[in-house]
């Protein structure tokens, strides 16, 4: 779906366009090309936007690739209403030929790690090092209410932007002004006098219709990952509790984790400095 033309900011100078899967895809793309790659996957209710600070600061030492996922901000929808994981994983790959990578290192935020998480179980060869935030097998008992109380906030829409900011800054309110405006840039649109969503209703309602594995089947997926890996667990979220940490960073062939301090569930917007730090430490120890 189009929608008018924004005004150009600072992440869209960023902003370039490759066809895959038949979509016209957006990406947000970042330093020299000399450097080793890395691609940055957001969650649900998110898009490549988000990781813009964490992508300024890897460009010191890496050519990074952050995506906006179908049917989000400036990537086209997908024509059947397909937002399952393997749709997710099946762009990545396409990604992948169209920029010519043949290995990188792979970033995810909550539904994006568990995409991560999944390239890396098919395709261990594509994936140098992979870092998951705060994404597991599982979620923790109450974290589906939450939810599915955030589905359903994503049905309203807006009578001005400013409004819009106000709701956004309620619902995180511990992430930077300027990343509550990069949000709003990237998800919000103005169309007949009201601000809208840009993304695809049918991500939310096509949930019921994709087919999803069981609980033991996640884990085995999880468990199968032999890629290094690092999980950044928000320190106040507990969405991947301390059993679950405990069993994929011993029962992984080469996992660690950490906990970031002031940190919600968005750890890298809630706490920048600590979550670039563990992971440019693990990038660099490879």
């Amino acid at each position: 779906m189009a929608f008018a033309t924004l005004p150009i900011t600072e992440v869209d100078l960023h902003r370039k366009t490759v066809t895959i899967n038949s979509l016209e895809y957006s990406y947000l793309e970042y330093g020299s090309s000399d450097n080793p790659p890395v691609i940055l996957l957001h969650g649900i209710w998110s898009t490549g936007a988000v990781w813009h600070d964490i992508a300024m600061a890897l460009a010191e030492t890496y050519h990074v690739r952050s995506v906006d996922f179908r049917g989000r901000s400036q990537t086209d929808w997908s024509p059947e209403g397909d937002y399952s994981t393997e749709a997710y994983v099946s762009d990545v790959l396409g990604l992948y030929e169209a920029l010519r990578l043949e290995k990188a290192s792979v970033i995810g935020h909550s539904m994006g790690g568990g995409v991560a998480m999944a390239l890396a179980a098919a395709y261990p060869a594509l994936v140098e090092s992979l870092v998951v935030i705060d994404s597991g097998p599982v979620m923790r008992a109450g974290s589906a209410i939450e939810f599915e109380r955030q589905l359903a906030s994503l049905s309203q829409d807006f009578p001005s932007m400013a409004a819009a900011r106000a709701w956004q800054t309620h619902a995180l309110p511990n992430i930077s002004d300027d990343a509550v405006e990069r949000r709003l840039d990237a998800r919000l649109v103005e169309r007949d006098g009201r601000v809208v969503w840009r993304e695809d209703p049918r991500i939310r309602t096509s949930r019921d219709l994709i087919v999803r594995l069981s609980e033991d089947e996640m884990w085995e997926r999880y468990l199968s990952v032999k890629t290094r890996t690092l999980f950044v667990l928000g320190g106040n979220s507990q969405l991947v509790t301390d059993e679950a940490e405990k069993r994929l960073t011993t029962g992984m062939t080469d996992a660690t984790s950490v906990r970031i301090a002031k940190a919600g569930h968005n750890v890298f917007e809630d706490n920048h400095d600590d979550t670039m730090a563990a992971i440019s430490t693990f990038l660099a120890d490879r």
